[in-house]
C-alpha cells in the first residue's frame, strides 16, 4: 500500500467522523468542549493535508507556482485536477486553518460545516490523481 493509499484512508476517516460530528452540534457544544477541539484538530489537519498533497501534485506537473495555500486549489483547478466548483469552500479552509484561534465557536462549526464536504470532494479527486498515474506508470 502507497503512502498516499494510507494517507486517503486515514483522511477518509476523519473526514467522515467530521461529518458525523457536524451532523449533532448540540453534542458539540463549544470550543472548550473536548469533542469539538477533536473536529477542529481534524479540520486543521485535513486542511493541512489537502494543501501538502496539492503542492506535491502541482511540483510533480510542474504547474504555475502558488501565491499562498489557497491559491493552491486555483491552481489545481486550472489544470483540472480539482474541480472548480470546489475551489472556494477549499480556499475558505486553507484561510481559515492558520487562524482558526481567532474564531468563536459557533463561526468555526460554521466553517467546518461548510467546508467538509469540499474537502471529502478535492480529496475524491486527488484519488482519482493517484489511481490516473499509477495506471500509466
Amino acid at each position: 500500500m502507497s503512502n498516499f493509499q494510507r494517507m486517503s484512508e486515514r483522511l477518509t476517516q476523519n473526514i467522515a467522523e467530521i461529518k458525523s460530528a457536524t451532523g449533532n452540534p448540540q453534542a458539540l457544544g463549544d470550543l472548550q468542549n473536548p469533542g469539538f477541539e477533536r473536529i477542529v484538530y481534524l479540520f486543521h489537519s485535513i486542511t493541512k493535508s489537502m494543501v501538502d498533497i496539492g503542492n506535491q501534485i502541482i511540483i510533480e506537473n510542474d504547474f504555475r507556482d502558488p501565491l499562498n495555500t489557497a491559491d493552491v486549489f486555483i491552481s489545481l483547478a486550472e489544470h483540472s485536477v480539482i474541480p472548480s466548483s470546489i475551489v472556494p469552500g477549499m480556499k475558505k479552509a486553507a484561510i481559515v486553518m492558520p487562524r482558526i484561534p481567532n474564531y468563536s465557536s459557533s463561526d468555526l462549526f460554521s466553517i467546518i460545516s461548510d467546508c467538509i464536504g469540499d474537502l471529502s470532494r478535492c480529496l475524491v479527486s486527488f484519488k482519482k490523481y493517484h489511481h490516473a498515474k499509477s495506471s500509466t506508470e
